[in-house]
């Protein structure tokens, strides 16, 4: 039994030792002088963000100076972000990463329906004006990329979208 836990010992001492040496041999000097470094793999995608209106002209309701201008609760209006961007094929990637940050669903287009209405009065010093249903948006910059040895980062697409999200938003002139 004594001979077991010392051999025990013994393999955890040199697997420790092993294990320690393996370790620092991604941090060690090579022959060279220059350091060996492990980077992350696969492709990593950066966003930034604001929040922007995006409107939709077709639903604009327009009056006269005085006049009381409404959308009514329930109306529903199809809202259209953009896309320019080297691949689109990212957007949905770059999407589902700003929804995760704001919380809400984000794309290129969403369905809207107001659940309180809206209504506006045209000042009486300006002869006509308008109100619209849209989207509370976002307006997105993003690149992508992903690190070759050693650790040097190469960026591989970039762009900037509108997101639409699902929720109402109104702008009057």
């Amino acid at each position: 039994m004594f001979t077991l836990k010392k051999t025990m010992a013994a393999v955890a001492l040199v697997a420790g030792i092993a294990g320690m040496n393996a370790a620092t041999a991604s941090s060690a000097s090579a022959s060279d002088g220059a350091v060996a470094r492990v980077c992350e793999t696969g492709t990593f995608y950066y966003e930034s963000h604001t929040d922007r209106y995006i409107g939709n002209p077709n639903t604009r309701v327009y009056g006269q100076a005085g006049g009381t201008l409404s959308i009514s609760q329930g109306q529903s209006t199809t809202v259209s972000g953009s896309l320019q961007t080297t691949v689109s094929a990212d957007a949905g990637v770059v999407f589902a990463k700003v929804g995760t940050s704001v919380g809400v669903t984000v794309g290129l287009s969403s369905q809207v329906t107001t659940t309180i209405g809206y209504t506006w009065t045209v000042p009486s010093n300006q002869s006509t004006g308008w109100i619209e249903m849209g989207s509370h948006g976002y307006q997105i910059s993003w690149y992508k990329g992903y690190y070759i040895s050693p650790c040097t980062w190469k960026q591989s697409g970039s762009g900037t979208l509108l997101g639409a999200s699902k929720n109402a938003q109104f702008a009057h002139s």
